[in-house]
């Protein structure tokens, strides 16, 4: 009795088993005829999350190439015009002084005898003035930058910490690419693979941009670092020689022989001048192409962006048919999104350089520009020549030695003229322009700004994938 109740359990437990190994035979029939749903649905969900991911590091790299820019590119509030008070007393205390030089020497040619001591003394102490004044407003500027980079350094804002951060962030994002690049090639026969491929090399245009982008942003604020703390210590030492032949002219006033040694200090004070906008900027493209040169070598690439191929390529995207879309990509809409936005990059970037080096023009004081700095410093230069060659040429012939004092004061009157007219021009023309970009909401801080702005609405469409 017993062995046939046994064989027929064992009857019922071998035909369930046949019955659940027949079941579990239905997916794997269906896996050799397209890829099972479950399987799919997994490595859908890694394609995405890996897109994600590159999505956010770039946003994320964007956000701080913006922020690098809007900080380093920030001034200390009142420079434009404590620089601006400094410049225009030196420059109006030395017009005093080449106006009663005119006077003085004008009636020293042909009556040495009639120059007023008292005031020579007086014009020349002006000058000496004024010369320390603007010097030491170039020295109060020079000590804000250092200051202010000693600042940034300790905060981790400086151009290293940037581009220490930029350089492992970009490591960051060519791994998530190489990944993402990696599960999409394994996967050739997925009906969205057109499509995934060219979210991937949309992907790639907007890494390139973005690094494209902050290298642009990183050389330019260290070319322009380097402009500004090259005049300013180049306008204090040319000052400083001025304010020296001031006070040696001074005392030549009781002691002729001083004349000479004096006029030679004012002759190399003017060729500073001159010539002190001309190296500032030939400083500036120097470090700018050496910071450049510098970051490509740490990322191992020379940064560029082609906007033509990232507009070809979303197009490519738009233009294939929707049923390709499958359910891969569903990051496409957070993807279309940053691209739309770095399509806009080529605009953003020449208006804000266009906007950008107007203001940087126009802040500038009249010797700092390339134009006006070496037509004043070379007339000033001039003065000092003429009164060189007075003193030595005519040692013992007042009325001629004194007639080159006159031309040169004369030249000095239409250089320092020019710097006091100069001066006040750019500034009014600086807070005329500054106001109107303002108003139409086009300063390169509203610029900035508006597109941060812009990229938090994009983040949040991508952080909702």
């Amino acid at each position: 009795m017993h062995a046939p109740l046994m064989l027929k359990k064992q009857v019922v437990v071998t035909a369930v088993l046949l019955q659940a190994a027949l079941q579990s035979c239905v997916p794997l029939v269906a896996l050799a005829q397209e890829t099972p749903v479950a399987s799919t649905a997994s490595w859908s969900q890694e394609y995405t999350d890996l897109t994600k991911k590159i999505l956010l590091s770039g946003i994320e790299l964007e956000r701080y190439s913006l922020n690098f820019r809007l900080d380093n590119g920030k001034q200390p509030k009142f420079r434009k015009y404590r620089y601006f008070l400094a410049q225009e007393t030196g420059a109006a205390c030395g017009l005093a002084f080449e106006i009663v030089g005119i006077d003085q020497f004008g009636r020293g040619r042909r009556r040495p005898l009639q120059i007023s001591k008292p005031a020579l003394h007086g014009a020349l102490a002006a000058v000496t003035t004024g010369s320390i004044i603007a010097g030491s407003g170039s020295a109060l500027e020079l000590g804000s930058n250092v200051l202010q980079s000693v600042k940034n350094r300790c905060h981790g804002n400086d151009h290293r910490a940037a581009r220490k951060f930029v350089v492992a962030k970009l490591k960051h994002i060519d791994q998530l690419l190489a990944q993402r690049h990696a599960l999409v090639a394994a996967h050739p026969d997925s009906p969205s693979y057109e499509r995934a491929i060219l979210e991937g090399k949309i992907l790639q245009d907007m890494r390139n941009c973005f690094i494209s982008e902050f290298s642009h942003f990183y050389s330019d604020t260290k070319g322009y670092t380097a402009f500004q703390n090259t005049f300013f210590l180049l306008n204090a030492a040319y000052n400083a020689v001025g304010a020296t032949g001031g006070a040696v002219a001074y005392k030549a006033v009781e002691v002729p022989k001083y004349n000479g040694p004096a006029n030679i200090l004012f002759t190399v004070s003017g060729a500073m001048a001159s010539v002190s906008p001309l190296i500032s900027s030939a400083v500036s493209k120097v470090v700018r192409k050496q910071a450049a040169h510098s970051l490509a070598k740490e990322l191992h690439e020379k940064p560029s962006f082609d906007p033509a191929q990232l507009t070809a390529h979303c197009k490519q995207l738009e233009n294939l048919a929707p049923e390709t879309e499958g359910r891969l990509v569903p990051s496409l809409p957070g993807t279309q999104r940053l691209a739309l936005y770095t399509q806009s990059d080529d605009l953003f970037a020449k208006q804000l350089e266009s906007e950008t080096t107007t203001m940087r023009k126009l802040n500038k004081v009249a010797l700092q520009t390339s134009i006006l700095g070496p037509a004043i410093g070379g007339q000033l230069m001039t003065q000092g020549i003429l009164g060189t060659y007075g003193y030595y040429k005519y040692p013992t012939q007042p009325r001629k030695q004194i007639s080159q004092y006159y031309y040169g004061s004369i030249v000095g009157c239409v250089g320092t003229s020019m710097a006091v007219v100069g001066n006040a021009a750019w500034l009014l023309s600086s807070m005329s322009y500054e106001h109107k970009l303002a108003k139409e909401k086009r300063l390169p801080s509203q610029l900035i700004k508006a597109r941060l702005d812009h990229l938090d609405d994009i983040e949040k469409v991508v952080s909702a994938i």
